[in-house]
This record gives structure tokens, sequence and C-alpha cells, in this order.
């Protein structure tokens, strides 16, 4: 355990879950108490009736609906609800409702608001820990997969370093060739990756175009493949060819693309991503109507996203 926590791309991967793990956490605490609250009033109404909809189109917004019906002493009722959106319910359709036995005026139907509201929030505990859960399964495939890709034979081949950048995000690629044809390796970052000048021999574990997964050794280093597949064309996005990429200087500097990179730097460099969160969490909230909350709770899940995906897309620090 103590080896597998050596290498710096399980330690980037960890860095990026704790985030999204303690985030979906208080994520999971503030959903299930608003959950419990919006619940209260519908446990309470343990009576059961069908009602008839005697008016629609009621208030301000349009959303209020007069229903009447006969309660369990024959008792005829009526009551108000708040449909979930505006519109006109048909007068004389019956639906089904909850209501409470010592307060038959607190009345809910099924569609309503008040149902409206304990399901989107019940979606939103769902989704939230179906994030967590695919996060770490994920993370832990990916890990185990490359440590197995280390285990194949390995046969030398000449490497060189590439950078990507696609919008906010730039990744770390390595360029095999094998044969004469040239294949594109995603991976993650590592200090000696500057090293590798244009024709530079590696040991590659695997061979390109057979396995999905591959590993390399780079002058003792063992660097692992990112998330992605192995190409045979370049990926889009501007890549980094100049001189200063493919050789680097003999004495490595502090900044340098040879120096080591702290993953406090690392995380932070991730973090351009982040500006999308709040994009995501209007987005979100328009979409599915879940108003500001939902757009708080979908940006703030977005953000913990944003800062793990990288860690599994080999992002580079440099």
């Amino acid at each position: 355990m103590r080896a597998l926590w050596h290498r710096r791309p399980v330690r980037h991967i960890v860095a990026g879950l704790i985030p999204l793990l303690l985030v979906g956490a208080a994520l999971l605490a503030v959903l299930t108490v608003r959950y419990s609250d919006a619940t209260a009033p519908l446990r309470e109404a343990t009576a059961r009736a069908v009602a008839t909809v005697q008016r629609s189109g009621l208030g301000d917004d349009g959303r209020g609906v007069e229903l009447s019906w006969t309660d369990e002493q024959g008792v005829r009722r009526s009551g108000l609800v708040r449909a979930s959106g505006p519109g006109s319910v048909p007068v004389g359709a019956r639906v089904d409702v909850g209501y409470v036995p010592s307060d038959p005026s607190r009345v809910y139907a099924a569609g309503d608001q008040t149902e409206e509201r304990v399901r989107d929030i019940g979606f939103g505990i769902v989704a939230v820990i179906a994030v967590l859960v695919g996060a770490v399964l994920v993370s832990a495939v990916h890990v185990v997969r490359r440590l197995l890709a280390e285990r194949r034979p390995g046969t030398a081949m000449p490497v060189r370093y590439a950078q990507v950048r696609r919008r906010l995000l730039r990744r770390s690629w390595l360029v095999v060739d094998d044969q004469a044809r040239q294949w594109w390796l995603p991976v993650h970052w590592a200090p000696i990756l500057g090293e590798l000048g244009s024709g530079a021999s590696a040991t590659v574990h695997g061979r390109p175009g057979r396995q999905r997964v591959l590993a390399i050794d780079a002058a003792g280093t063992t660097v692992w493949q990112a998330a992605g597949r192995v190409r045979t064309s370049p990926p889009r996005g501007e890549i980094g060819t100049d001189e200063e990429v493919w050789s680097p200087p003999a004495e490595p500097a502090a900044g340098s693309r040879t120096a080591d990179v702290g993953l406090a730097r690392h995380l932070r460099t991730d973090g351009a991503l982040l500006v999308a969160a709040p994009i995501i969490g209007l987005v979100w909230a328009y979409v599915d109507g879940t108003g500001w909350g939902g757009a708080v709770v979908a940006a703030a899940l977005a953000a913990a996203v944003l800062v793990w995906l990288p860690t599994l897309l080999g992002s580079d620090p440099t």
C-alpha cells in the first residue's frame, strides 16, 4: 500500500476525490434535512380520499386548485392545493388526496407543489450518491487497470512528450513510435516527461493498438496512461511541439518543465475548470425548474466533479 501511495497519479486522484467526497457528504446532509422537512406534512396526512376538482387556476400565479371530497365520517370537505406548475386542471377531474384527519383543510394531492418538492429533493439525494459511488468506482478501476498493465511484457520504443491544450484543459501526451506508426497516448503528468526529447527510448508495457491500457517506463519512472484511448492521430487542440517541449534545458530550473510540481500547485492548475460550475448550476436549474436551491446544489456538485475529473484525464500543470 505504501508503494502504491508513492505513485503520483494515485496521490493526484485521491487529492481530487477528497473535495468531491466532502462536498458530497455536505450536500447529502443538507438535502436529507430538507427532505425530512418537506415530507413532514405528508407524513401527517394519513387519511386518504378521492377528491373532485371544483375550480382551478386560482391565485396570482394560477396554481391554486380547489378540491372537494367526503371524509371517512361522511362529512363533505373542501380544500385548496397548489399545483406544481401553472395551468388549468379540468373541473370535475378526480384526484387522489391525503389530508390531516384533525385538520382536513391541510390536504395534499398527487402532483401538487409539496409532492413535487419532495420528488426534487429525493432526486438530488439519489444523484449525489450516484456521483460519489461512481467516482470512487471509476477511480478504483482506473488504478487497478494501470497496475495490471505494468505486468505486461515491455518493449523499448522511441517516445516523445507533447502538451495539448484544449479550451481550459491542458493534458500530457506521449507520442510512441511503433513499427513506423505513431500512437498518441494520454498520460498522467510526471516530472520525467519534460526530459523526454524527440526520439527518447522508453519501455512500453503492452502493444499500442492491441491493449487499451498501457504503462511506460521512462528513465526509471513509471508513467501511467490517463483516461482516454490510444490514438493514431493527434488529439484536437493546441499541441506544444516547440523546442521548449521537445528539448528541455540540461539543468532543470525551478518552474521549468523538468522541475517537479507539487500536488497543491497541480490542483490549482486544474481549478481553471471551476469557472464552468456556476454555468452548469444555472443551466440545470433552468432545465429542471428547481430554482436557486437546485442551482446551488448542481453548481457545488459540478465544482467538486471538475476538481476530480482532471486527475483522471491527465492534466498538465506546466
